[in-house]
């Protein structure tokens, strides 16, 4: 059902996507794939789907920044090996047991969803030592930041440098592809709603399929009315995204100047600097850290807050 909350996994549930999908199989074959996207693109979906279809594994690394962390969430999806994850009165070394762990996994793909905060550093000697020693390819999920900025753009002294993983980026949707995403999920649901509606929710919503699945989910299952469902996934729309912006500004040296630039825009580079009043090096190493996380986009000369969702909650911090 496309109006399901929960992420899809098959491809009968999965709304277009399918050079995405042909594009996942046809390189895995030889590479590792980061799949890059916006929250609420469909990045959990679309890899999810390609995983059933390979019989691979999946593993949920969002929060997660340790390497210890990552083997006690891949050891959770790997019920048939029996590993200790004890400390032990010594101690244990976390990437000598996660090199152990991979090893047992020769063969299959593992998908790492949101693997951007573990902690790079240690994560590409792992990374580097599992692609020379073992037959198992992964498909990593998150915006360009942290781990994963570092893998697709590793410097000359990187474990990665010449062998930076091949890249797929999710896009959302067209305005046609939402009208038809919307009009087929009603269908589904066996409801009629005005076309003048769906077309105010494409425009409010942006193609977004994480935010068309909350309304037609709102309008379609809770029963609520166009205006309320809006309302709706604004607000569950905040809790998902407040504690990530949160999360990011907290990284920052200066979060108050973000937070300053972040409502200036829609703004082009002259009148963000004119804005700040900083200077061209402190602008531009602020946008190069929204535009990796996937915050701010720049079309044309103009910066810009794309989520509709985030671009409301700017204006709340």
């Amino acid at each position: 059902m496309l109006f399901d909350l929960r992420p899809k996994e098959r491809r009968s549930e999965l709304y277009d996507r399918r050079e995405e999908l042909s594009e996942l199989h046809r390189l895995t074959r030889t590479e590792w794939v980061v799949i890059l996207g916006r929250r609420m693109s469909g990045k959990t979906s679309l890899l999810k789907t390609f995983l059933n279809e390979v019989s691979g594994i999946y593993v949920n690394l969002s929060g997660v920044r340790s390497i210890r962390g990552l083997i006690e969430e891949l050891a959770k999806h790997v019920k048939e090996f029996r590993i200790s994850l004890s400390l032990g009165p010594l101690g244990v070394s976390w990437a000598r047991l996660a090199e152990d762990l991979f090893s047992h996994l020769e063969g299959k793909i593992i998908g790492l969803d949101e693997a951007q905060e573990l902690p790079a550093n240690y994560a590409l000697r792992l990374f580097k030592k599992i692609w020379d020693t073992y037959d198992v390819r992964i498909v990593f999920t998150g915006s360009m930041m942290g781990l994963l900025q570092r893998l697709l753009e590793p410097g000359p002294r990187s474990p990665f440098y010449g062998r930076q993983p091949a890249r797929i980026l999710l896009r959302p949707f067209s305005r046609e592809q939402s009208l038809d995403f919307l009009e087929k999920g009603f269908m589904e649901c066996g409801m009629r709603v005005n076309r003048d509606e769906l077309l105010e929710a494409v425009e409010r919503l942006d193609g977004y399929p994480g935010w068309l699945t909350y309304y037609g989910n709102a309008r379609c299952i809770r029963g609520l009315g166009h205006g309320e469902a809006l309302d709706h996934v604004y607000r569950e729309g905040r809790q998902i995204l407040m504690e990530e912006l949160k999360r990011f500004l907290s990284t920052r040296r200066n979060p108050e100047l973000y937070t300053r630039l972040l409502r200036l825009l829609p703004a082009t580079w002259k009148q963000l600097l004119r804005g700040l009043g900083v200077n061209p090096k402190v602008l531009r190493d602020m946008l190069r850290s929204l535009q990796g996380a996937m915050i701010v986009e720049k079309i044309g000369n103009t910066y810009t807050v794309t989520d509709p969702v985030m671009r409301q909650l700017v204006y709340e911090l």
